[in-house]
Parts: structure tokens; C-alpha cells; sequence
């Protein structure tokens, strides 16, 4: 089976348990890595951290059905997305406006296709206006192949 449609038939089956539970659907990937085959669900709350509890509650809740689904052999990883989660939809990019994010492009902008910066906003075309330290970009949603937050760890205090 081609990996998009496993991860289609995958939301599918998930999408109405991580709402069941007061969770939010960040990203599903699904993919051979060093021969193995992995399926990772990222999950978060929108109002709290993520535990390991909630993970393993999904987890258990989805196995079953997701091994009927899978022919090959496979792990399945339930987890956070972490510190430089994906933004996958216009919702993502709405809810972390002020925040430092780098994006991959479809097609060059300005003889480029990497950038990163403040998301400044997103217009109501699905705009994205994106703060550089040059310029503020207006990038169409439908041209961003790949988008992450940015951590900032010199904002970290040094340890004593």
C-alpha cells in the first residue's frame, strides 16, 4: 500500500478517538527507517502539556485496529510533537502568530525556497506574512511544502 493512503485510512480510524479523549491530531507519518516500518502519531493538548499517560491511552486505544490495517510489520509511536512541532493547517499557523518558524517552499521566492522568521500573521487568502530580518514575505499557504516552529535556545538561561 502507498504510505499517503495508510495515513488516510490511519486518521480516520484515530481522528475519532484522540477527540474522544481531548486531544489534538498534529501529525501521522509513516515510514521505513533502518528496515523497520514506523507509524508515528503526534498528538497535543491544546491547553496543557501532553503526558505519557495520554500517549499510552491512544496507544492502546488504536493498536488493534491499526495492526488490521497495516499488512507489513510495524512499530507504532505515539508521542508529543515537541519543541519545533510542524505546522501542517491554516490553524496551526493562525494559533502561533508572534511565534520564530522556518519553512521549506514549494517553488523559489526570491531565488530561495528556505526561510525563516516571525509569523506575523495570516491574512484572510491564506496569506502568510512572514517577518525576515529584511522583509516582511507574503507567502500563499498552498506553496509551503514543510513548516516547523523555531525554538530560540540562546533564550535559555545558562545553568549554575
Amino acid at each position: 500500500m502507498e504510505n499517503q493512503f495508510i495515513i488516510e485510512k490511519v486518521e480516520k480510524i484515530i481522528l475519532p478517538v484522540v477527540k474522544e479523549l481531548g486531544l489534538e491530531l498534529v501529525d501521522i507519518e509513516y515510514l521505513q527507517d533502518g528496515g523497520y516500518w514506523y507509524l508515528r502519531v503526534f498528538i497535543e493538548k491544546l491547553d496543557a502539556d501532553i503526558s505519557l499517560g495520554d500517549c499510552a491511552t491512544l496507544s492502546n486505544r488504536i493498536d488493534e485496529d491499526i495492526d488490521k490495517l497495516i499488512p507489513e510489520k510495524f512499530f507504532l509511536e505515539v508521542s508529543s510533537p515537541g519543541i519545533e512541532r510542524p505546522l501542517k493547517k491554516i490553524e496551526d499557523f493562525l494559533r502561533f502568530r508572534g511565534e520564530n518558524i522556518k519553512l521549506s517552499l514549494k517553488h523559489k521566492l526570491n531565488d530561495n525556497k528556505n526561510y525563516s522568521g516571525i509569523l506575523s500573521d495570516v491574512n484572510q487568502d491564506d496569506i502568510i506574512l512572514l517577518k525576515t530580518e529584511k522583509e516582511i514575505l507574503e507567502i500563499p499557504f498552498k506553496e509551503i511544502r514543510k513548516a516547523n516552529l523555531l525554538f530560540d535556545f540562546s533564550k535559555i538561561d545558562a545553568l549554575d
